[in-house]
């Protein structure tokens, strides 16, 4: 069962894979970096059961996690810090910069998968979706992927 889930959120986030154009977008306060792939912003056919008329996007973030510095000194094989990087795909409505995550895979520092997750909602309403709050990483993230979407959309 392990498994299934790994390929279903892998396959989720091939897109990601293929069409890799990874641009920092914000960093936090810890150290974790955050990049968007210019390449998934799309638009999205997921229908919202309760708001029709609204159009959401389609995005893969990556979070970067900072190294840890104590890592290089202890001598054991546990690390504190077992997630290396993690992408994410994320159903962004820029109406309200809210988001719902449809998908993450976290990766280890050699690259394996230690944790994947992919929704399983077939319905979605916009009770599912979180609304960011201004000046934070989030916010920052959904307002740059939405400004993409928009100038790609112009051109």
């Amino acid at each position: 069962m392990k498994r299934l889930s790994i390929l279903l959120a892998g396959s989720a986030l091939a897109i990601s894979a293929q069409a890799v154009n990874w641009v920092k977008v914000s960093e936090s306060g810890s150290g974790s970096v955050f990049s968007i792939d210019l390449d998934s912003i799309e638009s999205s056919d997921i229908s919202i059961i309760d708001e029709k008329d609204v159009e959401n996007i389609t995005v893969s973030i990556l979070r970067t996690y900072p190294k840890d510095k104590d890592a290089d000194k202890d001598d054991s094989k546990e690390e504190k810090n077992s997630i290396d990087h993690s992408e994410q795909q994320l159903l962004i409505s820029c109406k309200d910069a809210s988001y719902y995550r449809r998908a993450f895979v976290n990766y280890d520092a050699e690259g394996k998968v230690t944790k994947s997750w992919q929704s399983e909602k077939p319905i979605l309403t916009t009770k599912d979706f979180k609304v960011t709050t201004p000046k934070t990483v989030g916010r920052t993230v959904i307002e740059q992927s939405c400004k993409d979407y928009e100038q790609d959309e112009e051109q």
